[in-house]
């Protein structure tokens, strides 16, 4: 028989190893959303002041906005070299696998890789509106 303190801490080793194992296993669950709208925007990054004006660059962004169940969720995505472009399947009115994960929108792209984007804005959808 083993000492109590060696049979804890064998139960410790053990769950924890079950809850890791969990964890890892874990699949993650897309649902089918609608690409209600998707746009190309720059915003200005200021470089440096000059005399106390601002010199300015044009940084590229994406702006994408969804319908996933009954939630509208407007997301952006700043890619990370310039003249990346969005799959091309991802057009206004197409759907597309997403999942939610806080303030993080994972859409799927056609080859099976996620694009991560940050949620700016989450919303009801009104049912009696989107049936007239």
């Amino acid at each position: 028989m083993l000492p109590r303190k060696a049979l804890t801490g064998f139960v410790l080793a053990l769950v924890l190893v079950f809850s890791l194992i969990r964890g890892y296993g874990a699949e993650r669950s897309y649902a089918a959303a609608r690409i209600v709208d998707l746009q190309q925007k720059t915003r200005e990054k200021v470089d440096m002041y000059l005399v106390n004006t601002p010199v300015t660059t044009a940084v590229p962004y994406f702006e994408v906005s969804v319908e996933l169940r009954e939630t509208a969720y407007l997301a952006e995505y700043t890619p990370r070299r310039a003249g990346e472009e969005l799959p091309e399947a991802w057009r206004v009115g197409e759907t597309v696998q997403c999942r939610v994960e806080k303030h993080h929108l994972y859409l799927q792209r056609p080859d099976g890789t996620e694009m991560q984007w940050s949620i700016t804005k989450k919303s009801l959808i009104d049912q009696n509106k989107s049936h007239e």
